[in-house]
Formats: structure tokens, C-alpha cells, sequence
């Protein structure tokens, strides 16, 4: 067996750390925090991202056994900010769950199949090279966004709210809003993250692209701001909050045409390897998955060389298709009027609209909405 070491604790270096150690290998698992750790993020966990988990040996089950903080995720609101919206429901359930609480869930999965862990921060690769070489057969770069090439922001907010203060309805659902002002492809969202008797925990962000961003000529925390006063919805639940946390920025590295995601013995994978969802913004389900097909392209090959090869052309396979028929749908939506125009679609079509939400929620394949 082989000695690996992989560089990020997060989703994908969890995976990549529980399936490695699983198979038998000497697995390091490094992370420049100590666990159990925050991660600013949407805290979603989508549908897509419920089937990965179940790669992980972990269930729907295991979450609420499990997970201190979590709310069941059983439909969407796709809106238009004080116009036009769809609620869908959906008979499969996903989450949203603080990262703080999520992430040491995979991080212990990980240590318990094996993982030797280490608290290290390896911010440049090529400055720990010959260690890293020498050391190891195999590294596996899942240091996340920094690693990759981050071509969208996001912001969020937790809000506390009394929750007979909150809409009942809500409670179990995820509300996306498009906003002019974020550009064609931003929004906004508020989630439920955690439920108790008396209280709500919301994530109220916002998430924009990079190069619609630019053309703003402003900050994102002055466009959360905006966002906050202008959208109804957060209008309204601003007034009735008992507490709240300091909002917090992060970058998002989504999908990227020609990606390769292999140098040698250095393997990318999840957000190092921009496996983000280019439309939606959510990279858990890739993240994991890349931990997962990392892991088979090391098992079936007898070389480093033939290794990085094949996890190239499972990359390929099995991530690079679908995250190509994102971004040729992103390329398509150049008018604001076409968010409207999709949910007013919505609305009056509900084959459509079922469609539309499960492909949101990461059940069905972008590429199954092209001609």
C-alpha cells in the first residue's frame, strides 16, 4: 500500500482521507486548523450532496444523530427580490448544517477509518516540495479555494430568531432570490440552519460572481447590506432579530473550462480542483465525490504516473460534462429578465418547475436541460 498525504481537512480531504485509509493505505491527513473548526460557507447541504454522503457511511440518520446543529431542507423558494416566486416541495430531504458542526462529522469519519492526523499550515505546495515528495507517494491537494482559481464571493450572516416569529412554512426551506443587483447569475438566500423550541438560526447571504462583481464598483458587504434592506423577505426579518453575527466573506472556486486537475503526484480535488457548481455556487457534493474517484484512480493503477492519469480521465468522466453544461447554461443567461422569465415558466408548468428544483438541488444533470 501506498503513503498519502493529504493537504485540507475539509469535505473533500475527509473523503479522499476515509476511502485512502479504507483501502488499506498510510494516510496523513493535514489541516492548518485544529478540529472542530468554522468555515464561512451557505452551510447547504443539497440533495446531491445527501446521496455522497452515503459513500462516507454516513445517512440521513446519522446527521440527526449526530449533527449538535441542523434543519431538514424539504423544498425550495426560487424568487425574483419583491416580484415573482415559485415554492416547490420536495419528497427527498436535504439539510443545512453549520460547518462548524458538519465538517468535524467528516473529519472524525475520517480519523476513525485511519487518518494520522496533523495540525500544519501548507500554504505553498512547491515550498515543502522535496519533503513532501520524498515523504509520500501520493499527495493529494484538497487545501480548497486557496488552491484553486476563485472566480466568485459570497458573504453570509447568522441571524437568531424567535421562532414563533418566523413563517411556519419556512422552517424546513431554502430561499433563493435572484437580484438585479447582484448581477445575472448572484443571489441571495436565507436558510434555516438550526431549529429548536425557542429559537431559528438563519444563514442570510449573498453570492456573486467575480467578473459581474467587478462591474459593481462596490463591496460585498455593502451589497449584502443592500441586499438585506432591499429584499422583503430580509426586510422583514431584520426587524425581528434577537441576535445576530458579524458577516463574514469567502471565496468560491467554480468550475473552469480545459481544468486539469493532476501534476505529477500532486492530485486537486474538491474546490483546489474548482469542482463548485458554476451556477449555484455549491461544491459539497463534488467535493466529495472527488474524494471518492481520487481514491479509485490511486486503487487501479500501478504508477503515480498512470495514477494522475486516470484521475484525469475520471475527472472527465464522471465531474467535467456536467460542470460544461453549467457554465454553457450560465453563458445563456446574459438578461436579468430571464430569471423572471424561468420562474414565471415555473409557475404555470409543474413538470418544469419539479425539474428545475431537483437540478437546483443537484439530483438531476445540468446537461439533461440542454437540446
Amino acid at each position: 500500500m501506498s503513503k498519502i498525504v493529504v493537504l485540507g481537512a475539509g469535505p473533500a480531504g475527509c473523503s479522499a482521507g476515509y476511502h485512502l485509509a479504507k483501502s488499506g493505505h498510510q494516510v496523513m491527513l493535514i489541516d492548518k486548523d485544529c478540529f472542530p473548526r468554522d468555515k464561512t460557507c451557505g452551510d447547504g447541504v443539497s440533495l446531491g450532496s445527501v446521496q455522497a454522503l452515503s459513500t462516507m457511511g454516513i445517512y440521513p440518520q446519522d446527521i440527526k444523530r449526530l449533527a449538535s446543529e441542523y434543519a431538514q431542507i424539504d423544498g425550495f423558494l426560487l424568487g425574483v427580490s419583491n416580484d415573482i416566486s415559485h415554492l416547490c416541495p420536495t419528497e427527498l430531504k436535504g439539510y443545512c448544517i453549520p460547518r462548524f458542526v458538519f465538517d468535524n462529522l467528516l473529519y472524525e469519519k475520517a480519523i476513525n477509518a485511519g487518518c494520522v492526523q496533523r495540525t500544519q499550515r501548507i500554504t505553498d505546495i512547491q515550498r515543502y516540495h522535496q519533503e513532501l515528495h520524498s515523504d509520500f507517494d501520493y499527495i493529494i491537494d484538497a487545501r480548497g479555494v486557496y488552491a484553486g482559481e476563485a472566480n466568485a464571493i459570497a458573504i453570509r450572516a447568522y441571524w437568531n430568531i424567535k421562532v414563533t416569529d418566523f413563517p411556519k412554512t419556512y422552517l424546513s426551506k431554502a430561499q433563493i432570490y435572484f437580484d438585479k443587483t447582484l448581477g445575472v447569475n448572484g443571489y441571495g438566500w436565507i436558510f434555516p440552519v438550526a431549529v429548536d423550541s425557542e429559537l431559528v438560526k438563519l444563514n442570510v447571504g449573498v453570492g456573486v460572481w467575480i467578473d459581474e462583481y467587478q462591474n459593481n464598483n462596490t463591496n460585498i458587504i455593502r451589497l449584502f447590506n443592500e441586499f438585506v434592506q432591499r429584499n422583503q423577505a430580509t426586510k422583514e426579518l431584520l426587524s425581528l432579530v434577537v441576535s445576530q453575527q458579524k458577516p463574514k466573506a469567502y471565496p468560491l472556486a467554480t468550475a473552469k473550462r480545459a481544468n486539469t486537475v493532476s501534476d505529477g503526484k500532486i492530485f486537486k480535488i474538491g474546490d483546489a480542483a474548482n469542482l463548485t457548481d458554476p451556477l449555484t455556487g455549491e461544491g459539497i457534493a463534488n467535493a466529495i465525490l472527488s474524494g471518492l474517484y481520487v481514491t479509485q484512480a490511486i486503487n487501479m493503477s500501478t504508477s503515480p504516473e498512470l495514477a494522475s492519469e486516470n484521475w484525469q480521465r475520471l475527472y472527465q468522466l464522471y465531474f467535467e460534462p456536467d460542470l460544461d453544461a453549467g457554465l454553457q447554461i450560465k453563458s445563456f443567461r446574459k438578461f436579468s429578465f430571464i430569471n423572471k422569465l424561468l420562474i414565471w415558466l415555473m409557475n404555470r408548468n409543474k413538470p418544469l418547475a419539479e425539474q428545475v428544483t431537483y437540478t437546483f438541488a443537484g439530483l438531476i444533470p445540468y446537461k439533461r436541460l440542454l437540446p
